[in-house]
């Protein structure tokens, strides 16, 4: 083997091995993205309030939309400061099968997109990754569209 193509061997082994590398980390980031939803989600769901203190950065803007109960309208903007999300208490009692789903968009190296499905509606999120930490910093949401409501 020549010099030459030994470098080349050695440079292809090594890009292979990086590639390796950051596909790892990025399934890591994706799977604790993942994870920071579905706190977020069962932190308002049960009231489990060290589940949103993990998620929720200190910076939290929550601003959304939403159907009141009493009269049926549409009322909003609301807005939600981490603050107000940990002292929030949750009214009904939700059973383990209460819907939830997690939709990560994109997971970059420092920031990433989700969409939450919950009982109460739709929240779009964006979290950031400080200090080897997700957390969620913007989320804006709303109550099911008319007809679409679910369990």
């Amino acid at each position: 083997m020549t010099k030459t193509s030994l470098i080349k061997a050695i440079s292809v082994v090594s890009l292979l091995l990086i590639g390796s590398l950051t596909s790892t980390q990025a399934s890591d980031d994706e799977a604790a993205v993942r994870q920071i939803a579905m706190n977020y989600l069962l932190g308002f769901y049960y009231g489990k309030t060290e589940l949103l203190e993990q998620a929720l950065s200190p910076e939290l803007k929550k601003l959304g939309w939403g159907t009141r109960r009493e009269n049926g309208e549409r009322g909003g903007p609301y807005h939600m400061s981490r603050e107000r999300a940990l002292q929030y208490e949750h009214d009904e009692e939700l059973s383990e099968s209460a819907h939830k789903k997690v939709i990560v968009f994109e997971v970059l190296d420092k920031v990433a997109s989700v969409k939450v499905e919950a009982v109460w509606g739709i929240d779009y999120m964006h979290m950031a990754k400080n200090d080897g930490k997700w957390q969620i910093y913007n989320v804006i949401w709303q109550s099911w569209p008319d007809g679409q409501a679910v369990d």
